[in-house]
């Protein structure tokens, strides 16, 4: 058998305290925005007297999707490394 590949040795940038929170925030976000998303569809096309309801239920949804891509954008970008000099 083989030896395994051996893991690069340069500083691995773990996550910071706001990218934690602002992943914890998109997630969080995803419910209330499928749920917003499912019933304005939902409303739009079922064509009762209700139908008029359903397209602010789906700009209110796109909107807190968008919010929910910028949280996990902003947890998942890639951090610039540490400066040996600086402290952090």
């Amino acid at each position: 058998m083989s030896e395994p590949a051996p893991l690069p040795s340069g500083p691995r940038a773990l996550m910071s305290g706001w990218q934690i929170v602002s992943l914890i925030f998109g997630i969080l976000l995803l419910l209330p925005g499928g749920c917003f998303l499912f019933f304005g569809i939902g409303m739009t096309a079922d064509g009762g007297e209700m139908s008029g309801i359903g397209p602010p239920l789906l700009i209110v949804g796109l909107l807190i999707a968008a919010v929910a891509v910028l949280c996990f954008w902003l947890a998942f970008r890639r951090r610039a490394p540490p400066t040996p000099g600086r402290i952090p």
